[in-house]
């Protein structure tokens, strides 16, 4: 039995059986052993008074007391002693981490799972305008101006970072990313990109620039080879060595019209326009070029509906398209098939180049769309490749809000996938004179052909 029983009990039977004693001397029995009861009673509700009134007072020791009650008031004394030991511990953990954070130069914004603010540093508020004291519990997404950042918000923002004009500071460009974390919660990390942004503009411009410069003096040397080329006076020794300047000089200006190109796209720093695009005639006139290419040496096969339409700009769709299809040609053996899909999807619609080529080692596919990478050095000059096809079709599609997804297995072939969102996807429907009216996008009608 625990002692602190054996004492409740040994003090209750003391005081009974001196209210016995008592009684019995005085006459009556029964009446000492009520009062014993009585004030056994008594005691019981004064320990329970005083633990009560302990709980209530966080700051007092309990009375030094034995008993069953006794031994509950010491332990909840050790509780609650030890629970103001890691309730100071937790103050200053997250004192030091408000510290921390308060220090970071890159913002931080807790939200909660309707986006409404729960936390945010000094940083954050500095870059993206926000006053702590006044945004607490609002929605951001009706706090941070900018066109686009609600629907990016609103969208999949974890898939990939966000970049946007500050609206606290002009000329201030920051990069913006969210990280879940916790039971639907999420954390949006703000970073001030701007020396980035602006070595990134410089590098642009000089590009730009040297590539502009580069074109006339291209086009005079192209044309002086040309006419040595055609001259049949020139010396029998001199014909090699100017077919190989012709073929140089050739790829070098691919390489400055590609450059030139990418430029373009890059230096307009919205969306692309919102024109309606007849996607499945692209794909069709692209085909076209690919199987002068092919010299009809792959199967070609395109799977479009006629019905689906693009809202964008149909040279970029055009460049970006044409480089996935004519790369899907030159990297596919003789008698392999290139296959092209445009079909709806419920977050939008999708064109899909799908070839039986010689396929993309996985550790390659993450820098595809880098500048001037090339996953077959030796091949990619033979073909003629400039190194920026996939470059332009990158930001070809960020331009149209589209990502690029690429599988590929090596001996297998390749996949491109270019997936565009559900308010730039129209459906229309033809009548029998070939009008079209647009009307909000759904189903899905195949067109099968083979080139």
């Amino acid at each position: 039995m625990p002692p602190a029983i054996s004492a409740d009990l040994r003090r209750v039977a003391f005081i009974l059986a001196a209210a016995m004693i008592a009684g019995a001397v005085l006459g009556s029995v029964l009446a000492g052993l009520a009062a014993g009861l009585a004030l056994v009673l008594g005691l019981q509700f004064r320990e329970l008074w005083l633990l009560h009134r302990w709980v209530h007072r966080n700051g007092e020791r309990p009375a030094r007391r034995v008993g069953l009650l006794g031994d509950v008031s010491n332990r909840l004394d050790r509780l609650q002693r030890q629970a103001r030991k890691r309730k100071k511990r937790l103050r200053k953990s997250v004192q030091r981490f408000r510290q921390a954070s308060e220090a970071n130069p890159d913002g931080a914004v807790m939200l909660e799972a309707d986006g409404r603010i729960e936390w945010l540093n000094r940083s954050a508020g500095r870059l993206l305008g926000l006053k702590p004291a006044q945004d607490t519990g609002q929605i951001i997404s009706n706090l941070v101006r900018h066109p686009r950042f609600a629907a990016w918000f609103d969208g999949d923002p974890a898939r990939e970072p966000f970049e946007m004009d500050s609206p606290a500071a002009e000329g201030q460009r920051l990069l913006l990313r969210v990280v879940p974390f916790g039971e639907s919660r999420r954390m949006l990390l703000v970073r001030d990109i701007t020396r980035l942004h602006t070595l990134e503009q410089m590098r642009r411009d000089f590009v730009a620039n040297v590539s502009h410069e580069l074109r006339s003096p291209l086009t005079v040397v192209m044309g002086d080879l040309e006419i040595m080329s055609g001259d049949t006076d020139l010396p029998d020794g001199w014909r090699r060595p100017v077919a190989r300047m012709t073929e140089q000089a050739a790829r070098m200006s691919r390489i400055v019209e590609d450059l030139l190109r990418l430029s373009r796209i890059e230096s307009d720093p919205g969306g692309a326009a919102r024109q309606p695009v007849q996607v499945a005639d692209m794909i069709a006139a692209i085909l076209r070029d690919a199987a002068r290419l092919s010299t009809s040496r792959h199967e070609m096969i395109v799977e479009a509906d006629p019905s689906l339409i693009l809202l964008g700009d149909y040279g970029e769709l055009y460049s970006a398209l044409s480089n996935i299809v004519f790369n899907a040609v030159q990297y596919t053996p003789a008698g392999g098939r290139v296959t092209v899909r445009w079909l709806a999807l419920e977050e939008g619609a999708c064109c899909e180049v799908e070839d039986t080529g010689v396929g993309i080692e996985a550790h390659h596919i993450p820098r595809l769309t880098e500048r001037f990478y090339r996953v077959d050095k030796a091949r990619s000059r033979e073909l003629g490749g400039t190194g920026l096809g996939l470059a332009i079709v990158k930001h070809a599609l960020m331009r149209h809000d589209a990502g690029l997804h690429v599988t590929s297995e090596p001996g297998e072939g390749s996949t491109f996938r270019c997936v565009f969102p559900a308010d730039r996807v129209q459906r229309i429907e033809r009548d029998a004179a070939g009008d079209a009216a647009a009307e909000d996008s759904g189903g899905e009608r195949g067109l099968s052909a083979a080139l």
